[in-house]
């Protein structure tokens, strides 16, 4: 990317930006590396984000003008793959109280709320958000 800049207008490279952002912002604003494809490839671009850092997010984030959705590998605090996804409303819905009860008790100092569309995003461990 950067390379392609050195060859692009200041206005050509923020449309860049705006069409194949190189980092995304997620719900708990951290912003995380997209990981584009080859050239020529059939697959998506991928975000890899710990799960607690989405609560709250029903639309996956999307590139190219909205016309490409990112598949997110929602990751444990220890930034293991839990679950493969470009449609978080279904996730949330359907397979993460299953996730939830895997791993809760493996990863105890982080939360697992019963409803993760009313849980605030975070990167931080329980205690941290006690304030202790």
């Amino acid at each position: 990317a950067s390379g392609l800049r050195g060859l692009l207008g200041w206005q050509e490279s923020a449309r860049l930006d705006e069409v194949a952002p190189e980092t995304i912002t997620v719900p708990s604003r951290s912003r995380i590396r997209v990981d584009y494809p080859e050239p020529g490839s059939d697959t998506s671009p991928v975000l890899a984000v710990k799960l607690q850092e989405c609560f709250g997010w029903t639309d996956g984030p999307t590139v190219c003008d909205g016309r490409v959705r990112v598949v997110l590998h929602l990751l444990s605090p220890a930034r293991r793959p839990l679950a493969v996804t470009d449609d978080l409303a279904s996730f949330w819905a359907s397979v993460y109280p299953a996730v939830r009860v895997e791993n809760r008790g493996r990863y105890s100092k982080h939360p697992w709320p019963e409803d993760p569309m009313t849980a605030t995003p975070t990167k931080r461990t329980n205690r941290a958000l006690r304030g202790n």
